[in-house]
């Protein structure tokens, strides 16, 4: 998703009593408009540690990325413009080059993590 000059991809908050994967299916599809029971985790990818303002206080994020599938159109993303979301899409791997240098560092570092250990392991 394009987001204030950079690709990005969804992430949040961890919303009370939610655990990680179902904050991360509500992510998905309140930023992209995805349907989140077209989406499955396939598994954890990895997690990234950035720093943020809450509440005008500077901390420390934890955030866990999933691998997902999406069991529907290429066209069915509906951006999160109050978000500051512009334009979601879907990027083939051969691709991917041309994307890289407006990918945010933490994003850079997890679609590597996917491309170098998990992006050609056959799905079950």
């Amino acid at each position: 998703m394009f987001k204030r000059g950079k690709w990005d991809m969804p992430k949040g908050r961890i919303e009370d009593s939610q655990c990680p994967e179902i904050s991360a299916l509500r992510e998905v599809e309140e930023e992209t408009g995805l349907r989140a029971d077209k989406l499955e985790i396939r598994g954890k990818l990895v997690s990234t540690f950035h720093t943020t303002s809450h509440q005008k206080i500077d901390c420390l994020k934890k955030t866990h990325w999933y691998l997902m599938d999406y069991d529907g159109d290429d066209d069915d993303t509906n951006p999160q413009v109050e978000e500051g979301i512009i334009e979601c899409r879907w990027v083939h791997l051969s691709d991917l080059p041309e994307y890289r240098e407006l990918l945010r560092a933490r994003i850079n570092y997890v679609v590597d993590f996917w491309h170098q250990n998990l992006a050609y392991i056959p799905r079950a």
